[in-house]
């Protein structure tokens, strides 16, 4: 048995609770009339006590109020720059941060200084303890509220006299501004260190930035994509100028060509031929030094090297031709007008070749210089993304720097301004607390019921976490480890009346004892219905084997088994089935009792004297269902049982009926249904709701277990139908009957 308690307490502990709320909930309605008992006596006996023996003695309220003044600073002054959100300035959070810092312990500290000056009470507090007891008193006693809308903040203290009232309220105040003003403080030095720190950090970041744009600028050659490709239009730009300036000077040079040759028609022929071969072959030579002139000066500075030597034969070329031009002049008479015009257009021919020379080298050159910067672009296209990154941060500290400078300099000027502290709105005053105020009867009577409360339902789930008894399916899958196949409700005999006419079976003063047999009786039923389920379930659980004979039994009488053996064969034999009842219990029988038949020679009597089974096999009044009853009571059931004879009668039986049932005794009083069990096909145990339990339904269970019976479920019977769980169906059936309700016990 104590092997069997320590099981059923261990799977009792490793049991789920799925729903702990609903646990709660049915704890409480199971033993509400514990709860409400102790819950009134609790409410009841506090609320009179307190009311006797309790008087308020006078109470008087001090009050201070003060004002709150604007900080200047925005709260998130330092958002844009990574500092925190700067402190809230309002009435509900001054309250919240110094409520935190302890204003209890200042205040008391402020009043034991001020008792001992006075002599006052508070200055006899000389210990830890004693000071922590007067902390905890003064914080109790006094009370800061904000009042949001008005920018104030009320402080209000209890005490017995006006002064002391006055006093507290009065210090409380001050202790309230001196820690304001700590806070307010402190956050300023924070904001301005913070403001500092961050102004080095960023300074120092941007040194090093700018450093790095300088030493990669240097590593570009000072030069940018962009720089290069403005570079390359403004020479291309150069070119396409030149090109165009030099068709402008070979068409002007044209035209000097064609005015020329005019001028020389007009000369005498000899004049005109001879001037012009040596004219122009002394300027086509002069042409050619000044193109080499300007070649070299592109390389050498001027009157340096080659160029001073080249500008001196220029010089003699240029009299050389001077001095032609002058014999000309000197040798022909009527045409020096013709000569002069000569002279001017060879002077403007020749500065034109000198410009058009000019712009050959200058496009040269700048194509030249065009060809090696496109070199530089795919190089300095590969860097300008880290330049350009380099360029925006440099760009975003120097931003922020000048962002950190204008908040210290915002910081520097609010505190300057002295703004954002809490200050006095009006002095201490006191008055004295109402008395419907100080005394409330009725708190007494609500504190005595919420503690009777908790100790009732403490008491109820102490009483539930002891009690083993079976109540519901849950209990049997959780702490026996079966299924169930069939719930029975209770069954009441009489008239049925109230919500719970279901379960009543409608009886006749002739009949009432056949009345268990409701399947019968009364099919109609609620419980003739659950008895048709059980029947179904059965067949369902046994599909795999489908057994012929079956014993039903419980682990200790009066249980229900009978009834239930004798509603399954109703059931069965309904269906059209060929059923035999037998009833194996040598000991108690009640088979014959509930089918209202004699007990004549039965089992027994074939088993012991060796009679025919076929003469003690009756019919009853059901059709399809026949019975065998117990017999004479033999001095060694258990034996005869667990005879073969008793096997072969079993192995005769089944041929000849489609089923039998065999209503055996209790488990645990008499070894017979455990013998039987090895017989048999399969096996019903029957287990009473609110009086099996756990530990007998448990060794029960082991009994089987060690015979090897094939167990097909369990019956829970005798539920009550107030388990809406389980019956809602109850309700649906409306009896008529209109006999005085009389309540039976059936068999088992």
């Amino acid at each position: 048995m104590a092997t069997d308690l320590a099981g059923l307490e261990q799977a009792a502990g490793k049991a789920p609770r799925e729903n702990q709320f609903r646990y709660i909930l049915n704890v409480g309605l199971r033993h509400w009339r514990l709860v409400t008992f102790f819950t009134l006596c609790a409410s009841i006996g506090y609320g009179l006590f307190g009311m006797i023996s309790f008087q308020a003695p006078p109470q008087f309220t001090g009050t201070a109020i003060l004002r709150v003044e604007q900080s200047p600073w925005e709260k998130n002054l330092l958002r844009d720059v990574g500092g925190k959100p700067l402190f809230l300035n309002t009435p509900q959070a001054l309250v919240d941060r110094v409520s935190r810092h302890g204003v209890a312990e200042d205040l008391t500290r402020t009043l034991i200084q001020q008792g001992i000056a006075d002599g006052q009470a508070y200055g006899a507090v000389s210990t830890e303890e004693e000071f922590l007891a007067k902390v905890a008193e003064i914080e109790s006693r006094t009370k800061i509220e904000p009042l949001q809308e008005s920018g104030l903040i009320t402080i209000t203290s209890l005490a017995s006299t006006p002064d002391e009232a006055k006093r507290i309220a009065e210090f409380a105040a001050r202790v309230f501004i001196d820690r304001n003003r700590e806070f307010l403080l402190e956050e300023e030095e924070e904001t301005h260190a913070f403001v500092v720190q961050k102004l080095d950090d960023v300074r120092r970041q941007l040194d090093e930035a700018d450093s790095s744009l300088w030493e990669f600028r240097k590593t570009m050659g000072f030069r940018t994509k962009d720089e290069v490709s403005n570079e390359i239009q403004s020479l291309t730009r150069e070119v396409i100028n030149a090109e165009t300036t030099q068709e402008e000077i070979r068409a002007k040079m044209s035209g000097i060509e064609d005015e020329l040759k005019r001028k020389n028609e007009q000369l005498p022929l000899s004049i005109g031929q001879i001037s012009d071969d040596i004219v122009s072959g002394l300027v086509a030579e002069l042409n050619d030094l000044h193109r080499q002139r300007i070649q070299l000066s592109v390389i050498w500075q001027p009157n340096v090297g080659p160029l001073e030597e080249l500008q001196a034969q220029i010089q003699e070329k240029e009299q050389a031709i001077l001095q032609a031009m002058q014999e000309v002049d000197e040798g022909v008479t009527g045409g020096m007008n013709v000569l002069e015009d000569r002279k001017a257009l060879r002077n403007q021919y020749i500065s034109l070749q000198l410009q058009l020379t000019s712009l050959d080298i200058q496009s040269a050159t700048n194509r030249r210089l065009v060809t090696e910067l496109e070199q530089l672009i795919p190089i300095l296209s590969e860097m300008d993304k880290d330049y350009q990154n380099l360029v925006r941060e440099a760009d975003q500290l120097r931003r922020q720097f000048d962002t950190l400078l204008d908040k210290r300099l915002e910081l520097a000027t609010g505190i300057n301004r002295e703004q954002g502290y809490v200050e006095r709105h009006n002095i201490a005053t006191a008055s004295p607390v109402p008395v419907e105020q100080q005394v409330k009867p009725w708190m007494n009577f609500v504190i005595g019921a919420f503690v009777g409360l908790i100790i009732g339902f403490g008491l109820a789930v102490m009483y539930e976490m002891n009690d083993t008894s079976i109540r519901s399916i849950e209990d049997i899958t959780e702490y026996i480890g079966l299924d169930v196949i069939g719930t029975i409700p209770e069954m009441k005999f009489g008239k049925p009346k109230g919500r719970r006419r279901g379960t009543y079976v409608t009886v006749s003063e002739e009949g009432q004892v056949d009345a268990c047999i409701v399947t019968q009786h009364d099919p109609k039923s609620p419980v003739s219905e659950a008895y048709r389920t059980l029947r179904t379930t059965f067949q369902l659980a046994t599909l795999h084997y489908k057994p012929k004979t079956v014993m039903v039994t419980s682990a200790v009488p009066a249980e229900g088994k009978t009834t239930t053996a004798v509603n399954m064969a109703v059931t069965f034999a309904d269906s059209g089935l060929r059923v035999l009842i037998m009833d194996t219990d040598l000991r108690r029988p009640h088979v014959h009792h509930v089918l209202k038949m004699e007990r004549g020679p039965g089992l027994a009597d074939v088993l012991r004297e060796g009679y025919d089974v076929h003469t003690v096999i009756r019919p009853t009044r059901v059709e399809n269902l026949w019975t065998i009853s117990s017999g004479r009571v033999p001095p060694n059931p258990s034996e005869l049982i667990g005879s073969e004879r008793m096997r072969r009668l079993l192995e005769q039986l089944t041929s000849e009926f489609d089923i039998i049932i065999c209503d055996a005794p209790s488990m645990l009083v008499v070894t017979d249904p455990v013998l039987l069990a090895t017989q048999v096909d399969s096996v019903v145990m029957v287990v009473s709701a609110e009086h099996a339990r756990r530990e007998t339904v448990l060794r029960g269970k082991k009994l089987l277990e060690t015979a090897h019976a094939k167990l097909a479920g369990v019956v829970l019977n005798s539920l009550k139908a107030t388990r809406r769980h389980y019956y809602y169906y109850y309700y649906y059936y409306d009896d008529a009957a209109t006999e005085k309700p009389k309540r039976w016990y059936y068999f088992g």
